[in-house]
């Protein structure tokens, strides 16, 4: 082996024991990212909805065959899903075994939406007793979910529409009772002023909670794309360039 070439092969190995300590040692720049940043700082909120029972304060009163009973009824609740009236009676004075001049009453009422139903049932037979019970849907279906920065704007969005609708809270529910005496003896129709009864109103509605959902992001993706998990160091082309990697 020349003498050249054993000087060359040191150079070679020096250089390969820099290139090395340098390559252990060497980082790749590291690149930020310029990307715009698209996250909100919105919170999406799952609304659980339970459904609620209420009731009025029952009515109890006479309905006078001269004149029919009127009144009115507020439901102090929003979001209600639906209202049921009850309306029963007793009659008081029958004939013939108690099959024969029997009442009948006729429940009117008009909603807080201006529709207004009617109706009419006779007293039952030998117990003289009878019922009306009708039931109103609003048909109200809430919404499931909402988006807020926090908590307490979810809170305070919780009570606006369309999560709290107010269309039948606090409003005048028309009532009104008639009766039609059924006693057909003279004399005791006379004395059959009317009959006594009951109105029961009873409601549900809807009372919303909140749940933050942790699976849903309402955000882009700002995580900056990966790093280059190799960048040639320098030490390479020093070797390459010198021409001692023919060597290595």
């Amino acid at each position: 082996m020349r003498k050249n070439d054993k000087i060359i092969i040191i150079v070679a190995l020096v250089i390969l024991i820099i290139a090395g300590v340098g390559v252990a040692m060497y980082q790749s720049p590291k690149t930020t990212s310029n990307l715009p940043s698209t996250t909100t700082s919105e919170k999406t909120y799952d609304v659980i909805w339970t459904i609620r029972n209420g009731s009025l304060d029952t009515i109890s009163d006479f309905v006078g065959k001269k004149s029919q009973y009127e009144t009115t009824a507020m439901i102090p609740e929003g979001n209600v899903k639906s209202i049921m009236f009850n309306l029963s009676w007793t009659d008081d004075r029958m004939t013939f075994m108690k099959r024969m001049g029997l009442d009948r009453l006729t429940l009117e009422v008009t909603t807080p939406d201006g529709v207004t139903f009617i109706e009419t049932n006779t007293s039952a037979p030998i117990t003289g007793e009878g019922t009306i019970t009708y039931s109103v849907s609003t048909g109200i279906i809430p919404p499931v979910s909402l988006e807020a920065n926090d908590e307490q704007i979810a809170q305070a969005k919780l009570k606006e529409k369309p999560y709290y609708d107010d269309t039948w809270a606090n409003k005048d529910i028309n009532i009104n009772v008639s009766v039609q005496i059924g006693e057909i003896r003279i004399l005791k129709r006379i004395r059959d002023k009317g009959n006594d009864f009951e109105l029961t109103i009873n409601y549900q509605y809807y009372d919303g909670t909140l749940k933050e959902d942790t699976t849903k992001n309402t955000g882009g993706d700002t995580n900056p794309p990966p790093e280059d998990p190799w960048v040639e160091p320098p030490y390479i082309s020093m070797i390459i360039n010198t021409g001692c990697g023919r060597y290595v």
